[in-house]
């Protein structure tokens, strides 16, 4: 399905504060990272039709999906480009046994990662990527570790884009009831030493 300008200028669609937008998962940290992320104070969220449009449904298809991952909450600001959102999330489930810390993976020797203190794994990922991948206990998921992305259009600095994931990752931890062995806590990632 294709978007052209009207999805995201519809005079029926209002830019919102950043709290607002997302169904409830950006907590007040988030929002800040968000704001400082887009460079803005004005957002509006999008949905294609069948995706989680707020906290309750995404905690939902999270313990139904089949998928590798599932994408949730497009979010626009006023200055975005129609066809491309400012920043995107996506959640899924790793197996454990995939799952290596930072320190071991591929991505610590990339100097385009940052990598950084928190959950299993944490790292940005080129200059508007990031992930992060952290224990949570489902029903069902008994073997897996759950995992959240999130890309930024434009760049965006690694401590807001990291900052940012990990405050709306805690909040879908709270509501799957796993957020005290997930590792997120309200304190702000920092980067590990290399």
């Amino acid at each position: 399905m294709g978007r052209d300008e009207e999805t995201v200028t519809s005079p029926d669609e209002q830019f919102t504060h950043a709290r607002e937008v997302c169904g409830g998962v950006l907590s007040d940290v988030a929002a800040r990272h968000l704001e400082e992320a887009a460079r803005s104070d004005e957002f509006l969220a999008l949905f294609h039709p069948g995706d989680p449009n707020d906290l309750e449904s995404l905690l939902r298809v999270l313990h139904e999906t089949e998928k590798y991952e599932e994408q949730f909450c497009r979010i626009y600001t006023p200055a975005s480009d129609p066809a491309i959102p400012t920043v995107n999330f996506y959640f899924g489930w790793e197996p454990a046994e995939l799952v290596e810390p930072v320190e071991e993976s591929s991505l610590w020797d990339n100097p385009r990662a940052v990598p950084y203190d928190v959950g299993e794994l944490a790292t940005t990922l080129g200059p508007s990527g990031a992930l992060l991948v952290f224990e949570c206990s489902v029903e069902g998921r008994e073997v897996h570790m759950l995992s959240s992305r999130l890309h930024v259009h434009p760049e965006a600095h690694p401590d807001d884009r990291i900052g940012l994931l990990q405050a709306v990752s805690r909040t879908v931890a709270g509501g799957l009831g796993c957020v005290e062995e997930s590792g997120l806590t309200e304190a702000a990632p920092q980067p590990l030493p290399r």
